[in-house]
């Protein structure tokens, strides 16, 4: 590992931490606490945000969705024993093609090093989702994915990641248009609407920046729901996280737990053009 890498707390290694993980490094650790200290929710809205992974998965699956772009994929979760497993798309998606991507080096090796070494339908690239357009025209993704069959695509937590306000409505835009019909986009977004206490994202927000040099930016509700440009929210729409799924014991945690919305929406399928020679 680069040794610039382990100057600062970082966002994959951080989380990880937070969901009791071992992926973590003393100085996130310490950070992480620094955190919890602000916002003692941030724990809760971590792991909430990784079962609403697990559980869209599922979705997909009953979507019959079975293509799947994995953006800003974070270290794999560690079952009991910590011992490291199948990725969990695959388990519940056994025939899928996936492409797990990642700007972080290590995190991609992690990618790597869990995949089944004999599963060819499933790939990881190292890449900055900020250049969207780049991305997908990587022969990674080119070659991998059939464009007459729709795709899930998941978000999850990465958002906030990207500062600046047009780079992220640029790269949305760009990944909604290259869709194929009836596909699936899943994101979830921190956000200040639903903080315990006034100014805690704030404050987050300006330590990551001082202590990581890494832009924190929620964003309120209205900006979330744009990202999904004019497509249609599956039910229940955009909430808290932990409501997505109002059958899972999350969902009885107050909306301060999740610190974020989640929503999934689908791309409508593409107008049929209609036969002259039917018209009267």
């Amino acid at each position: 590992m680069p040794f610039a890498q382990m100057r600062h707390p970082n966002p994959a290694r951080v989380d990880d931490w937070l969901c009791d993980g071992k992926d973590s490094y003393q100085l996130d650790r310490a950070f992480g606490r620094r955190l919890s200290e602000v916002d003692n929710t941030l724990v809760s809205a971590a792991r909430i945000n990784r079962d609403h992974g697990r559980l869209t998965v599922q979705l997909v699956a009953e979507l019959g969705i079975e293509q799947v772009l994995d953006l800003g994929c974070g270290y794999p979760p560690w079952p009991a024993g910590h011992q490291p497993h199948t990725p969990l798309i695959r388990e519940v998606l056994p025939q899928a093609t996936i492409l797990h991507v990642d700007i972080d080096a290590v995190v991609g090796t992690y990618a790597h090093v869990y995949r089944p070494a004999d599963d060819d339908r499933c790939g990881v690239l190292q890449a900055d989702i900020q250049y969207m357009g780049q991305v997908l025209a990587h022969p990674q993704v080119t070659h991998r994915f059939d464009p007459q069959r729709p795709i899930a695509v998941l978000l999850h937590d990465v958002l906030p990641w990207i500062g600046d306000d047009q780079t992220v409505d640029s790269a949305l835009a760009a990944l909604r248009n290259w869709l194929p019909p009836r596909s699936a986009l899943s994101i979830t977004h921190a956000t200040a609407d639903l903080e315990h206490a006034p100014g805690a994202k704030a404050k987050l927000t300006a330590l990551w920046a001082e202590e990581a040099a890494v832009a924190l930016r929620p964003r309120p509700r209205q900006a979330v729901a744009a990202l999904f440009g004019d497509w249609p929210l599956l039910p229940p729409g955009l909430v808290p996280t932990a409501h997505w799924h109002p059958e899972h014991p999350d969902a009885r945690t107050p909306p301060s737990h999740s610190g974020a919305f989640a929503g999934i929406a689908l791309k409508p399928a593409a107008p049929t053009t209609e036969d002259p020679s039917c018209t009267s």
